[in-house]
């Protein structure tokens, strides 16, 4: 069975807060095994094969713009649009990998009974969607900001501005649940107080 830990939080002591912004990957669901093995597949057909602690020490908290290029190398950076997109075409068959956060899921509608939610990702939109169907949890949000709808990633502040800007919040009202040091360091920025959580089995 799935616990949730709490690491710690941040809280600005202005107010109620009015709005959950939530993580993805590591914080409402462990895609990290299924995200491996997409990618890792996606990779060996291009003659890529890094060992896990290799991928996991590079994509962790990031989008695949941000890190395939790592992987590739300087003379093969051009490829990772394709490689991205071929991770996106397996990932439908790893989605049994996913493993869900029902605690942070029971919390979030509990919340919802007086408040909103938005999750706000790195993942690709495509990824995002599949997990969200494939699990039942579009009901739980109001607004998704994906890697896709972004120019700058975690940690830049870029996602989280954008989810509280879509829900016509302040930062300062939404509460980050974050499981990264990367995606904390945006939502801080951003002005969100931040609430760390850790998956447990």
């Amino acid at each position: 069975m799935t616990g949730l830990a709490m690491k710690g939080s941040a809280m600005n002591g202005t107010g109620p807060v009015k709005a959950l912004l939530v993580d993805l990957d590591g914080t409402l669901a462990d895609t990290a095994d299924a995200n491996y093995a997409a990618y890792a597949a996606a990779l060996a057909e291009a003659g890529v094969e890094p060992g896990r602690d290799a991928f996991d020490a590079v994509a962790a908290g990031r989008n695949w713009r941000q890190f395939l290029p790592v992987l590739l190398g300087e003379t093969r950076t051009d490829e990772a649009p394709g490689i991205a997109a071929r991770k996106t075409a397996l990932y439908a068959d790893m989605l049994h990998h996913v493993r869900i956060n029902t605690p942070l899921v029971r919390m979030i509608e509990a919340f919802l009974q007086t408040g909103r939610a938005a999750l706000v990702t790195t993942a690709s939109r495509a990824s995002v969607d599949a997990i969200l169907a494939h699990h039942d949890l579009a009901r739980l949000f109001e607004v998704t900001i994906t890697g896709d709808e972004v120019t700058q990633h975690k940690p830049h502040p870029q996602p989280y501005l954008l989810a509280a800007e879509a829900l016509d919040l302040a930062p300062g009202d939404c509460l980050a649940i974050e499981d990264s040091d990367v995606g904390a360091a945006s939502a801080e920025t951003a002005g969100c107080p931040v609430l760390r959580v850790v998956m447990t089995s």
